[in-house]
């Protein structure tokens, strides 16, 4: 691909993200985005993310690295970032132990603090195979917000608490927030206090998620709104987690401390499970429970993840928020 045309790719992705969120760099509600997409923007194999002014590039597949090395440069000449920082995603095999390489310009800081809609969260940008903020569910953090007054809200694998900070905001009258990992609820409490609240008026619970359900259930506990946002697949000490064989327990035992009109955001990455099986362990797991359900909203990738037309397994994220009765 020549220089010409990888400049203007860069300029036509660029285009698109400003219309959404303003000038690359100086953008004043959301400065964490997506700003190329791989194949829906026309660079197979590399996906580059924008952080507070810095890009960073991930190479999902070894043959792309090439195209990636003139991507950075074109990005460099066209949107002169603070800092260009490579991952090489094809070298995880499994262990996310991926580490960013400084590319070109600054080195961003160890806790870079980002802008989502108003909301300060913190990323690591250089270590890790995740920054600690999933771009690609801003708008499910955003129908949280706009429907958390007033409710008792618990997040499940919540990992460094968006969804939670998000319904904080919203006025949420408590935040229960769970993950195995305590680093992760540590961070959580930090990206609380970024965004102007208190984690004391709040609850974090160190435990594995289906544990925690099912403990809730024991005592009695009833939750107004639930967020469902498994990994694929986790391991940890004492056992694992599989989105493909466990999904349909999950909801279940999410609906047996879900209230009457509470709302269920079920969530799922479908490359670990095909869209048909996610809808299909959702019926079946409000057929066994009994209830009765509406669905109030579908989501999936918003306009920063776009993908070709003809490629339906690239939208790999599929939402449903559902009013349980």
């Amino acid at each position: 691909m020549k220089a010409d045309e990888l400049m203007k790719k860069v300029a036509d992705a660029a285009r698109l993200r400003r219309e959404l969120f303003g000038p690359f760099g100086s953008e004043k509600d959301t400065n964490a985005y997506r700003l190329m997409n791989g194949d829906g923007d026309r660079v197979p194999g590399v996906l580059v993310d924008a952080y507070a002014g810095y890009a960073l590039v991930q190479v999902v597949a070894e043959e792309a690295l090439p195209l990636a090395v003139r991507l950075e440069e074109a990005i460099d000449r066209a949107l002169a970032p603070r800092g260009i920082v490579r991952k090489l995603r094809y070298e995880e095999k499994g262990r996310g132990k991926v580490a960013g390489e400084l590319i070109r310009g600054k080195r961003p800081p160890e806790a870079l603090t980002v802008i989502e809609e108003g909301l300060r969260f913190e990323v690591e940008v250089l270590e890790g195979l995740h920054t600690g903020l999933f771009t690609d569910m801003r708008e499910e953090r955003v129908r949280l917000r706009r429907l958390a007054q007033g409710r008792k809200v618990l997040n499940t694998f919540a990992y460094t608490g968006t969804f939670s900070v998000a319904a904080a905001a919203g006025g949420a009258v408590e935040v229960t927030s769970v993950d195995v990992v305590p680093k992760v609820l540590e961070r959580a409490k930090k990206n609380f206090r970024l965004a102007g609240l208190d984690p004391e008026a709040h609850r974090f619970a160190r435990m594995d998620v289906l544990e925690f359900l099912r403990m809730a259930s024991r005592r009695g506990w009833s939750f107004d709104a639930i967020v469902l946002d498994p990994p694929t697949f986790a391991r940890f000490k004492g056992g694992a987690w599989s989105l493909r064989s466990a999904y349909g327990e999950l909801v279940r035992l999410a609906l047996a401390v879900l209230g009457p009109g509470g709302l269920l955001w079920a969530a799922a990455n479908t490359e670990g499970m095909p869209p048909d099986r996610f809808e299909e362990a959702i019926a079946r797991a409000f057929k066994d429970s009994g209830r009765q359900g509406s669905l109030l909203a579908i989501g999936g990738l918003p306009p920063d993840y776009p993908t070709l037309l003809a490629a339906p397994r690239a939208r790999y994220l599929d939402v449903h928020v559902i009013q349980v009765s």
